[in-house]
């Protein structure tokens, strides 16, 4: 895939993160898997660091001083935006969750890319 492509599919799953995040906390079936949240946000926003990563022209350390801002900042929105879906509830631990995701997914796709 080229750096177009992985820009489409960074929308399509920005898209998807936030519709997930509306989904009214009743309308979220009850399971053990989400017993682990913090480990679903790190995931989450991990995938999402690796396909901003792989959407940039270029992958240099330079894009990464855009990449994990700009990932912080949408784990912030996503969390800011839940707190008005009913039932649902923002965490500041969540947005910590999803930093170390996109830290982590960056950093990933920047270390393969110097092989």
């Amino acid at each position: 895939m080229n750096y177009k492509q992985y820009r489409i599919a960074l929308l399509i799953y920005m898209i998807v993160i936030l519709g997930l995040s509306s989904l009214p906390g009743d309308n979220i079936p009850k399971s053990w898997l989400l017993s682990f949240d913090k480990l679903i946000h790190l995931i989450e926003y991990f995938i999402l660091g690796i396909l901003l990563m792989k959407s940039m022209k270029s992958i240099s350390t330079k894009m990464l001083m855009i990449v994990i801002p700009f990932g912080i900042f949408f784990g912030i929105v996503d969390e800011y935006l839940q707190s008005f879906i009913s039932g649902r509830f923002s965490s500041g631990l969540d947005v910590l969750a999803d930093t170390i995701g996109v830290v982590i997914g960056s950093l990933l796709v920047l270390g393969n890319n110097d092989k």
